[in-house]
């Protein structure tokens, strides 16, 4: 069985497929080798290696850009009420936009990540750290055995 090379055009075609999916796997398949196949070839060419993180970046860009337009510029949707299609007087579909919050926050904490990440401060004093911290020290230590007197009051 003759065994396929990486070289020249399907190693363009390759890094292409993977700067526009942003997938390995998909863009293995589009030059008809493996996904172990492409990763052993980045191991022993530098060039390669370093023209593979390229296609990962703009793929990385597009999803960016993506997001930033599907938060700020919204998502046309069709109006739908009471699960049928709603029309305008003229009979044509109504569409609303759509903006996804999660994205814009998302691409905030990215891009600002000092005023928006998530901010959790917690100020406890030395008094209760330590109070904490003997009471974790009691639960992972070995329980000593508990001896119990059992007493009786007679009545005479």
């Amino acid at each position: 069985m003759k065994k396929l090379r990486l070289t020249g055009q399907r190693s363009k075609r390759f890094l292409e497929a993977l700067a526009e999916t942003g997938n390995v796997t998909l863009a293995a398949r589009a030059i008809g080798f493996s996904r172990g196949g492409v990763y052993a070839h980045r191991q022993i060419d530098d060039a390669f290696a370093k023209a593979w993180e390229e296609a990962e970046e703009v793929a990385a860009d597009r999803l960016e850009a993506e997001a930033w337009r599907r938060g700020v510029e919204g998502v046309s949707e069709p109006l739908v009420s009471a699960g049928k299609l709603v029309r305008d007087d003229d009979d044509r579909p109504m569409v609303i936009q759509r903006y996804s919050d999660q994205l814009l926050i998302a691409l905030l904490r990215a891009h600002r990540p000092e005023r928006f990440r998530d901010r959790v401060e917690f100020d406890i004093s030395d008094r209760l750290a330590n109070r904490l911290e003997a009471a974790r020290r009691r639960a992972i230590a070995k329980p000593e055995p508990v001896t119990l007197e059992l007493t009786t009051n007679e009545v005479d």
